[in-house]
Order: structure tokens, then C-alpha cells, then sequence
């Protein structure tokens, strides 16, 4: 028919890289449509304005307790890329097999970790704890070993099963949060939270066994070699990892510094924010493999897709930027509440593009982590750590009036004045920063 023709020469037009990437765009915005009514409409309807803006620090503290999970994940997933890549399938087998011990040892020390921490946490961003403690910790954990699979899939190429989790994925969730969430707001939030991250793992569970099933013979990949491979790996990854906790930081200091309705503004104004990362996020899910090969075959065409990969999720970030900052404000007076936040339509589209800048940063730094290429972590590491500190110090002021002089006292004050502007301004300015720092030559691999 001449349908499968056309959409054969456009699939042949655009490559392989550029054909998933959009396959995956359009299957995720059915998730995302989804997601936006989940996100404006239903969480604002049954969470106060008072308990609206503690959801992203929550949020934050369950993805920053399971980081190292996180980390694990992409340490496996560029393992897993590489097995796929030689043929190693019985290899690929015995460590998908051995996830499961890993997970397990994290999981204990992240439930150990958050009794020490979750209270502190809470009283903090302002909400009672009840179950919440358990919820949060249970989709943190699920929420980061979901990736762990999926990125397997993603190693394999497997972007059909991708696609179809992102299309059912949203529908699941919201299921959950219409069942849930009149009972009790927040913690049929992350109830609905940890749902779609169980159907990610089931999927991919169940794509994997197809893919490595009992036709396939296990052999042993832990020799002395590959454990090597991956101590070295994982140590870098670290490296690159634990300073992404400064998003914690951030999310904690709006809920905890600024007012109630600043702080679910935020809330609202990130709904919209994420649509900026639209492209990014589907780029990012099939960029690494393709790095990952390129480096391994040694084709130095693979920072022209990086580079065209930024471009593309840059210009995506700026359109939707310029849109919401004139029509921002009358689409957020449509939602629940909407008309207390409808005036931070400017913020909005300062938000977007800060997400947007973050996406596309991390475009270039995953690529860089596919190809084993840390060069970069001599500046991301003292970038963050100032950057995190800074923040820490301008918003927590009060703590050491006693001892600062009485004017640096007030310039911080008539800082944190500015409240949510200030808190955006210094969110854009860091990732300006780090965005031209990627891009200087020092980056690249030398060989």
C-alpha cells in the first residue's frame, strides 16, 4: 500500500536514529496528554494549595534516596549495550540475573536511610508523614529500578516495547489516581506513582524473556576483566551522578523558604516546564545506544548527532518558552485554582527553559558517559558543589545572623526578597554555565 511506501522513504530519509527518536516523541505524547490532565487538573483538585507544592520535594527525596540505583542503572545499561553489541547474549542473561541481588542489597540500605532521614524531610516541606514514609520509599525504589530494565530494552534497541510503555504507562496511572486519590490526595499520588513503574518492569520482563529466553544459554559474565570494566565505570558514574542531587536541593528550598502559594505555583508553572523537555526525552532514549556503538566502532561522526541532537531539543525548549510566556497566564487560570497562579506566566517560561537546557545538557553529557569519556567532570564537579552550597548559604542566612556582618545580612535579605524570580534566575544562570562548558573542545576524547 502506498501508505507503508511513504512511511518506508521517510523512515529511510530520516536514518534509523532520527525515525526512533520521533517514534518514540509521538508515542510518548499520548502518555503526556495523559500525564498534563493528571498533573493540572486532578493532583490541584484533590491536594490543597497548602500541600500542593510539597508533591515535587517528595518527589525529589524519593528519586535522590534511590541515586544509587540510579547510578547502578546506567552502569548496567552501557554493560548491557556492550553485551548486546558483541553477540554476548548468555553473558547478557547472567547479568540481568544478578540485577536482582544488586536491587535487593540497595533496596535495604535505602529503607535504612530513609528512617534516619524521611522526618527531617517532612517537617521541613510542611506535610504530616502518615503512610507517606512508605509510599515515598516504595516509589523511589520502583521508580529507579523500573529504569534499570528499561534501560535494557533501550540497550537492545527494543523502541516498539519503549513506545508501547509510554502509550499505556499514562492510562494505568491515572486509573490508579482516580481510584486512590479521593481517599487520600498525596498518597494515592505516589500510589499511582509506583503503578506505572510496576507495569514498566513487567513490560520489560516480559520483552527480555522473548528476547533471551531458554534458546539462550547462560554464561558467566562476572570474570576478572568485566568486573574490572565495571568498578572503573561505576567510579566515574558516581562521579557524575551525586551532583545531580542540587535538583533536591532546589526543590527543597521553594517548599521550605518561599510561601505556600509560591511554592505550589512552582508546581504548576513544572507541568508546563516539562513540555519543553519533550524532545530531549525522546532524543535521550535512543541517543546512548547509538553513541555507545559509534564510540565503539570508533566513528567520530557521533558528536555531529550530539550536536544536532542539542540543537533540536534547544529549538523545541525555546518555542514552547515563548508561548507560554504569552498565553501561560490565561491557560493556568482554566485549572483548578488556576486564577491564584495565572500572573506566574513569566516564571513559567523561564522554568521551561531551564528544564529545556537541563534536557539538553544532559543529551550531550549522556553521550560523553556512553562513549566512557569523564573529562567533563573536572569543572561539573566544583560547579555543583558552589552552586548547591551557594544556594544553601544566600536561603539559609537566617541560621547564622547571629555571626554574619549586620549589611551582608541585609543584602541577603533583599536577595530573598525576590523570592521564586530570584530562586528561577539562579536555576537558568547554572545551566547556561554548564551548557557552554560542555561545549568546549577540552571535552572531547583526545584519541
Amino acid at each position: 500500500m502506498w501508505i507503508v511506501e511513504l512511511i518506508s522513504a521517510i523512515r529511510s530519509k530520516l536514518g534509523e536514529f532520527w525515525w526512533y527518536s520521533a517514534l518514540i516523541f509521538l508515542a510518548a505524547r499520548f502518555g503526556d496528554a495523559i500525564n498534563l490532565f493528571i498533573g493540572l487538573w486532578l493532583v490541584p483538585k484533590f491536594v490543597s494549595p497548602q500541600e500542593l507544592g510539597a508533591v515535587l520535594p517528595l518527589t525529589s527525596f524519593a528519586t535522590s534516596l534511590a541515586l544509587p540505583i540510579s547510578i547502578f542503572g546506567l552502569v548496567f545499561m552501557r554493560r548491557v549495550n556492550i553485551l548486546a553489541m558483541e553477540g554476548k547474549r548468555g553473558q547478557l542473561k547472567s547479568l540481568l540475573r544478578s540485577v536482582f541481588v544488586i536491587v535487593g542489597v540497595l533496596l535495604f540500605l535505602m529503607i535504612v536511610l530513609s528512617a534516619v532521614i524521611s522526618p527531617l524531610v517532612f517537617e521541613r516541606i510542611r506535610v504530616s508523614k502518615g503512610s507517606l514514609g512508605v509510599l515515598v520509599i516504595a516509589t523511589g525504589f520502583l521508580g529507579t529500578v523500573a529504569p534499570v530494565y528499561t534501560n535494557a530494552l533501550q540497550a537492545l534497541k527494543k523502541f516498539r516495547s519503549i513506545s508501547l510503555m509510554h502509550i499505556l504507562g499514562a492510562p494505568i496511572r491515572l486509573v490508579v489516581m482516580l481510584i486512590t486519590m479521593p481517599i487520600r490526595a498525596l498518597a494515592g499520588y505516589f500510589t499511582a506513582q509506583s503503578a506505572m513503574s510496576l507495569w514498566q518492569i513487567f513490560l520489560s520482563v516480559f520483552t527480555l524473556r522473548k528476547e533471551l529466553g531458554t534458546s539462550v544459554p547462560i554464561e558467566s559474565y562476572w570474570t576478572r576483566e568485566n568486573i574490572r570494566a565495571m568498578l572503573r565505570y561505576l567510579f566515574f558514574v558516581t562521579l557524575f551522578a551525586v551532583p545531580t542531587l542540587t535538583s533536591f536541593i532546589e526543590t527543597m528550598i521553594i517548599r521550605q523558604r518561599l510561601s505556600d502559594v509560591d511554592s505550589a505555583a512552582y508546581y504548576m508553572i513544572s507541568r508546563f516546564g516539562e513540555v519543553g523537555v519533550y524532545a530531549a526525552g525522546a532524543i535521550l532514549t535512543v541517543l546512548f545506544p547509538y553513541v555507545s556503538e559509534a564510540e565503539a566502532k570508533k566513528d567520530k561522526k557521533v558528536y555531529k548527532l550530539i550536536y544536532s541532537s542539542t540543537l533540536a531539543s534547544i529549538a523545541f525548549g525555546l518555542i514552547c518558552a515563548c508561548f507560554f510566556y504569552f498565553f501561560g497566564g490565561r491557560i493556568l487560570s482554566l485549572f483548578p485554582n488556576g486564577g491564584i497562579y495565572s500572573s506566574y506566566a513569566p516564571q513559567m517560561a523561564i522554568l521551561t527553559m531551564i528544564l529545556c537546557l537541563g534536557a539538553t545538557l544532559n543529551c550531550t553529557i549522556v553521550g560523553f558517559v556512553a562513549e566512557e569519556n569523564f573529562r567533563f567532570l573536572w569543572w561539573w564537579l566544583p560547579f555543583h558543589a558552589v552552586y548547591g552550597l551557594l544556594l544553601l548559604f544566600i536561603t539559609g542566612y537566617g541560621y547564622l545572623e547571629n555571626i554574619l556582618p549586620a549589611n551582608l545580612i541585609d543584602v541577603l535579605k533583599t536577595i530573598n526578597s525576590y523570592g521564586l524570580n530570584f530562586i528561577l534566575v539562579t536555576m537558568l544562570l547554572m545551566q547556561l554555565c554548564k551548557l557552554v562548558f560542555v561545549f568546549l573542545p577540552f571535552n572531547k576524547n583526545r584519541a
